[in-house]
C-alpha cells in the first residue's frame, strides 16, 4: 500500500494543472505572483520521484510569468487561445479530438457523466460549462486521488480498490485517449512558452499514472477537429470554464503531513 500522502501530491498536481488550464482568477494570479504556484508544483512533483515528471513541473515553474505585467495580461493571453470572447482557437474538450461530432459522441459525455454521478458529483450550480472538459477531467481525478488517501489512511482496502479502478478506467477510456492530441494543438497553435510547458506535464502526469495503474490508453489518431456545430455546451449561450462540484456527500481531506491543496483553488469537490 502507498502512503497516503504520494497520493495527496498527486490530486495537488492534477489541481493545479486544473486551475493553470482555466481562465486566470484573482487566486490562481495572487499564487503565481507570490510563488505559491510554483513552489507547490515542483514540491509535489518532486515528491511522487518521478524526474520526468519534476523536470516538467521545473519547467513549468520557470517559465511562469513573473512581473506584474505578465501576471495581469494572464487572462488576455489566457482568452486568445482558448477563449471564446478572442476567437482562441485551441479546444479545451475531449470530443473535439475524437472522431464524429458532438452530436454522434452524445454516448461519450454521458459515459463521463456517469463517472462523476458515481461519486455523487455534478457540475456546480451556475456552471455552465460541458462534463467532457480539461478543467473538469483533471479535476475529477484530483478528487479521486484525495479520496484514494483518505481510505488508505482510514485502512478501508476495499474503498481505496474501488476508487484507484475508477481512476484507471477514467485515465484509459478519457483522459489519456486526448490529452497527447491536445498537447500538439498547443505546441502547433500556442506561441506561449508557459502553456507549452504546462500541456507537456498534463501529459507526463497521465502518462506516470498510467503506468502506475498499468493501462495503456489509446490515444485518439490525429485527425481535424470535429465540427462543434456552433455548440460549446449543452443548451442555449456559450459555455465556457467551470468545475466538478459536490452535491452533498464530500470526502474529508487527509492531513498526512506536508502536502496541501493549493491556495486560490476553485470551488470544487473536494
Amino acid at each position: 500500500m502507498s502512503r497516503p500522502d504520494h497520493h495527496v501530491h498527486r490530486a495537488r498536481l492534477y489541481k493545479l494543472a486544473s486551475m493553470a488550464f482555466d481562465r486566470p482568477t484573482d487566486d490562481l494570479r495572487e499564487a503565481i505572483r507570490s510563488d505559491e504556484f510554483d513552489d507547490q508544483l515542483v514540491e509535489s512533483a518532486a515528491a511522487l520521484g518521478d524526474d520526468d515528471l519534476r523536470e516538467h513541473a521545473e519547467t513549468v515553474a520557470e517559465l511562469s510569468p513573473d512581473d506584474a505585467d505578465e501576471i495581469e495580461d494572464c487572462y488576455s493571453t489566457y482568452a486568445a487561445l482558448f477563449g471564446f470572447e478572442q476567437g482562441g482557437e485551441i479546444q479545451q474538450y475531449e470530443v473535439e479530438y475524437g472522431s464524429g461530432t458532438l452530436v454522434t459522441n452524445t454516448d461519450t459525455l454521458a459515459d463521463i457523466a456517469g463517472f462523476y454521478g458515481a461519486f455523487d458529483l455534478d457540475l456546480e450550480d451556475g456552471n455552465r460549462e460541458r462534463v467532457d472538459h480539461l478543467c473538469i477531467e483533471l479535476e475529477f481525478v484530483s478528487h479521486l486521488a484525495l479520496q484514494t488517501a483518505y481510505l488508505e489512511q482510514s485502512d478501508d482496502q476495499q474503498g481505496v480498490d474501488i476508487v484507484s479502478n475508477a481512476q484507471a478506467d477514467f485515465l484509459e477510456d478519457h483522459l489519456g485517449r486526448w490529452v497527447p492530441r491536445f498537447r500538439e494543438t498547443v505546441h502547433d497553435d500556442a506561441d506561449d512558452p508557459f502553456y507549452r510547458a504546462l500541456a507537456d506535464l498534463v501529459v507526463a502526469l497521465v502518462e506516470t499514472d498510467a503506468d502506475r495503474f498499468g493501462i495503456e490508453p489509446d490515444v485518439f489518431p490525429e485527425v481535424p477537429p470535429a465540427p462543434t456545430e456552433g455548440l460549446t455546451g449543452g443548451g442555449d449561450g456559450d459555455f465556457r470554464c467551470g468545475t466538478c462540484g459536490s452535491n452533498g456527500s464530500g470526502t474529508p481531506t487527509p492531513s498526512p503531513g506536508s502536502a496541501e491543496m493549493p491556495m486560490g483553488d476553485r470551488d470544487g469537490p473536494h
